[in-house]
């Protein structure tokens, strides 16, 4: 398998993911994604500490995923992106048969979702990154009803059929996120830096498919991986591992006056 290196991307000028003039709070928000016809929903995080964080509505899908690993992005002329490093091609059907376009992308590596990433900032102009672990937990907790059934929510051993289902089609959690629980889990960046999985999954018991539960990676994940050494980006045993986006949005200050609005942005409802 051939090595790639990673080339860093440093965006001189940040603009906000979605914020209104000389208000630091996010705002739900559609970004396009320049050199494709695809875009990324994003929602907010409602709480204190989380309040210049979107999340990913939902888990990122094949088609997004796809646009980056086959280069899928092109443009009239060279851009940030076409500097960055690309995964290698996943070497088996790495859906497993369960869908592609509109289904989570699985058996993704904490490494290919973390480059993506990279990727999505430099085609956007925007700070992408994986949610953090405390990110992840407080969008979840704040979506979740007792008086909204698992099976509504969730796509998990019970209801699935043991394959993911297409994104959004479960009912949205109260605060419009979808599949924080189930269909995929979902890397997310511990206080430490490590990647951990976290949400449970299509083929988890009801008692893993909630806010707290925390998978910690395995080398079982690529177990049957035939290369040597395993691969750095797909997850031949990882059926089960996908995620989500976060975005940051600078907050206002004297040296950095949030007064442009947003450029390629188009404001959007919770649904």
């Amino acid at each position: 398998m051939r090595s790639l290196r990673m080339v860093a991307i440093y965006v001189i000028s940040i603009i906000p993911c979605a914020v209104a003039p000389s208000d630091p709070v996010a705002l739900a928000t559609t970004i396009a994604i320049s050199g494709t016809a695809l875009e990324i929903e994003l929602l907010p995080i409602h709480d204190a500490a989380h309040h210049n964080v979107l999340l990913g509505k939902t888990e990122v899908p094949w088609e997004l995923l796809d646009a980056f690993v086959f280069s899928r992005d092109a443009g009239s002329g060279p851009t940030q992106a076409d500097a960055i490093a690309r995964p290698t091609k996943p070497y088996i059907s790495m859906d497993r048969g369960f869908g592609h376009a509109g289904f989570p992308a699985i058996s993704v590596s904490e490494e290919n979702a973390k480059l993506f990433c990279v990727w999505l900032s430099a085609k956007t102009g925007r700070t992408f990154r994986l949610p953090t672990l405390q990110e992840f937990q407080s969008a979840c907790a704040q979506g979740s009803s007792d008086a909204i059934p698992l099976n509504d929510i969730a796509w998990y051993v019970s209801n699935s059929n043991r394959r993911t289902h297409r994104i959004a089609t479960s009912k949205p959690m109260s605060n419009g996120f979808y599949d924080l629980k189930g269909n995929a889990a979902e890397w997310v960046t511990m206080t430490d830096g490590k990647g951990v999985l976290v949400g449970g999954a299509y083929n988890d018991p009801e008692d893993r498919v909630n806010c707290g539960t925390i998978r910690p990676f395995s080398t079982d994940w690529n177990d049957t991986d035939p290369q040597i050494p395993p691969s750095r980006w797909w997850l031949a045993n990882g059926s089960f591992a996908g995620f989500r986006v976060a975005c940051e949005v600078p907050l206002a200050s004297p040296t950095n006056p949030i007064t442009d609005k947003p450029q390629e942005i188009k404001p959007s409802s919770v649904k």
